[in-house]
């Protein structure tokens, strides 16, 4: 019988160095062309096939073994705009104002160990294994691009899934969840144009800031008062901008943010709604406003048959790791929901808390992992790929 803990500590090695390199070296949405090329070394050491460069700095890795089907197992590989802050020693990014603040260098890293190990059983793998490293998952623009890009018709998956590492779940577990997971999440911009003048004359003016404190303020009421409460929604604003002295009124003003909801009509409401308040409060204070949103990732819905076949695998193949049922779906969005509309599939979560220091959120500047999750998941992507039934058939139970 195979004995993936034992296959996972003899490539253990390659991936502490990969998460460490990618780590130190950390590149926010759109920029990752060091990691890209960085991780398409790694693969091709491995002796596996690699094609660059789609839907931007994404990799398709295939360990063709010239079966019929395909299984695809996907990590994304960027970073975000958080300056990291660690204890002295640490781990640490060496790039200012940028950090795996994510794990997007652990998920990526653990894939490059599960294609090693299964590059070492090639020859007693019952289908073909397409790994997917994706770029821009914090912007939800990297699977969208991928795909239209053509990835997922280079090796037609019947089967995806992917790893998230989870600072809420004990290292040693890994969570699931049927159905809805994530949220839907949008981006949004508002810039709104008045006419600026003299603090004390604000009479000849368009208060630019003044509106839009308005439209902050009303926004944050779409969620709670115009849509069912048993419907989960949140509308956040993380980012505003407007003027530069105290004693002088802005012409221009700007802020940005995020809406998501765990159900499709509920989130088209929304945008409807957000579309109209802007633009009646623009109006009423002869303000110009211009409304931009970007649809960015969908509603993540695991499959139900792809779940229960992935539990069934962990179950048979990690029986040391103890699987823990998600109740609630996360309002965080994934773009992995865009694979998931196309292919059968499912997302896992990695616990990977075990002390103070490892429970900080995800996206916090002191986010760690504690680094023995990493030989776990690695075990669980490679055995993702391992067919039940057909192992048992090739006497390998």
């Amino acid at each position: 019988m195979i004995d993936l803990a034992t296959a996972a500590d003899g490539v253990m090695a390659q991936v502490f160095a990969v998460r460490d390199h990618l780590h130190r070296h950390p590149e926010i949405s759109g920029k990752e062309a060091h990691t890209a090329d960085f991780l398409a070394e790694q693969v091709r050491a491995l002796g596996l096939e690699v094609e660059t460069g789609i839907g931007g700095h994404g990799l398709l890795c295939r360990l063709d073994g010239g079966h019929d089907d395909w299984i695809a197992l996907r990590a994304d590989m960027d970073a975000l705009p958080i300056e990291e802050q660690r204890e002295r020693g640490a781990l640490c990014s060496q790039t200012a104002g940028i950090s795996h603040a994510c794990g997007h260098d652990a998920h990526s890293a653990m894939l490059i160990g599960a294609m090693a190990v299964l590059g070492r059983l090639a020859g007693r793998l019952a289908t073909n294994v397409a790994f997917i490293l994706q770029p821009a998952e914090e912007i939800t623009t990297g699977a969208a691009a991928m795909i239209a890009d053509g990835v997922l018709k280079r090796c037609p998956p019947r089967r995806i899934h992917a790893l998230h590492v989870n600072p809420q779940l004990p290292c040693g577990t890994i969570g699931w969840k049927s159905g809805v997971m994530c949220a839907a999440a949008d981006l949004f911009d508002v810039e709104i144009q008045g006419l600026g003048g003299h603090a004390a004359r604000p009479h000849h003016c368009i208060d630019v800031v003044l509106v839009a404190c308005q439209m902050i303020q009303a926004l944050h009421l779409v969620p709670s008062r115009c849509i069912d409460p048993l419907h989960p929604a949140v509308l956040t604003i993380g980012h505003i901008e407007a003027g530069h002295a105290a004693n002088v009124i802005p012409s221009t003003a700007r802020f940005s943010g995020t809406v998501r909801s765990l159900d499709g009509e509920v989130h088209e409401v929304i945008r409807s709604k957000m579309a109209r308040t802007i633009r009646a409060i623009a109006e009423q204070w002869g303000a110009e406003a211009r409304f931009t949103l970007d649809r960015a990732a969908p509603v993540l819905v695991n499959d139900d048959d792809a779940t229960n076949t992935a539990c069934n695998l962990l179950r048979r193949w990690l029986p040391k790791t103890k699987l823990v049922e998600i109740a609630q779906p996360s309002m965080g969005g994934e773009d992995f929901a865009e694979f998931l509309r196309r292919v059968p599939g499912c997302l896992l979560r990695l616990g990977t808390a075990s002390s103070p220091e490892t429970q900080y959120p995800l996206h916090h500047p002191r986010f760690a992992i504690d680094d023995r999750a990493l030989a776990i998941g690695v075990q669980a992507l490679a055995a993702l790929a391992l067919e039940e039934e057909s192992m048992a058939n090739r006497g390998m139970s």
